[in-house]
């Protein structure tokens, strides 16, 4: 067995595998952390993507509460001024998370008006200014780290990721796509092996990562340091242990029991941290728990139609006293 798969990721302050989970708005939560540390103890998560505007009049302590069990834990902010990253700063040290992680990455129409996101890639004077005054105000406590894509309009990474490395960035997280590429146009590998071997820091390849065999394609395409895995969490928060297990040779299977039981448990944490409307957050992940049963898409449409915590709780239940 090649021992790369068993190595750490080694940055300053902290180590971790080579696989991790990613940033996903409203889908990799803190209940589904929870619910992934079930099968992946040690593997680094992030937070979702919050503004440091928002980090910083925090007042209800719902953008940086999360559960023990969720560590180790990165925090990742967007922003496209230094105002307000003081003190979203000290706020995201003072709950200890192991992290800070700039997004510069992130496609979305609403996030990209605002001048966040992947169009930073776009203002690389902007960019060296923001992650100068992070690396300052963190001094050294804990890493910090950048998310990229190949570029904003036109692919620039290459140039990005040299002046993040100068400013202190300890690893480039890329996505090979522009902004306009979405998450379904060619993922530009030949990019990434560029990058990787101009920089001495980690780099890290998201995107499209849903297999033990597509992340070895994707290492021998590009020999980087690890790999974040994204959509293919969506609602199976086993996915992080099938991989690593076929990393290391070794079987890996859920039974269809286990698939209810773990939609049941994401339901009960969903209510528990959202509230009465939690199962409304739940309802994204539930086709995923139930794909491939008999009926599936009879029982879809029927459990997205309750419309209460109760009601569904009660028909996944029948569901699983059935299997």
């Amino acid at each position: 067995m090649d021992t790369f798969w068993t190595e750490n990721i080694r940055l300053k302050t902290i180590a971790f595998p080579r696989i991790m989970a990613a940033p996903m708005d409203g889908v990799i939560d803190s209940p589904m952390r929870q619910l992934i540390r079930d099968f992946s103890k040690k593997e680094l998560l992030f937070s979702e993507m919050s503004h440091i505007s928002a980090v910083a009049n925090e007042r209800t302590g719902r953008l940086l509460r999360y559960n023990p069990i969720e560590q180790p834990l990165a925090f990742q902010i967007s922003g496209s001024s230094i105002r307000f990253m003081a003190e979203a700063v000290d706020k995201i040290l003072e709950h200890k998370f192991v992290m800070l992680n700039l997004n510069a990455g992130c496609p979305a129409k609403n996030v990209i008006k605002s001048g966040n996101g992947s169009a930073l890639m776009a203002k690389p004077d902007l960019l060296k200014e923001l992650l100068t005054f992070l690396y300052k105000k963190l001094e050294n406590k804990i890493p910090l780290t950048l998310k990229i894509r190949s570029g904003f309009k036109l692919k620039n990474a290459l140039e990005i990721s040299l002046i993040a490395q100068d400013c202190g960035v300890e690893m480039i997280i890329i996505h090979p796509r522009t902004q306009p590429g979405g998450f379904s146009s060619r993922l530009d590998f030949d990019l990434v092996k560029q990058i990787k071997n101009s920089l001495s820091i980690p780099v890290v390849f998201s995107g499209n990562i849903n297999s033990f065999d597509r992340m070895k394609l994707t290492h021998e395409k590009t020999g980087v340091d690890g790999f974040m895995i994204g959509r293919a969490l969506w609602g199976c928060p086993w996915k992080m242990k099938e991989i690593t297990s076929h990393a290391l040779g070794q079987e890996f299977s859920i039974s269809t029991k286990t698939m209810i039981e773990y939609a049941i448990k994401h339901l009960d944490l969903n209510n528990k941290f959202y509230g009465k409307n939690g199962y409304n957050a739940f309802k994204k992940q539930l086709p995923q728990y139930i794909k491939g049963l008999p009926g599936a898409a009879t029982l879809r449409r029927e459990l997205l139609q309750t419309q209460s915590y109760d009601d569904m709780k009660r028909m996944l239940s029948k569901l699983l006293s059935l299997n």
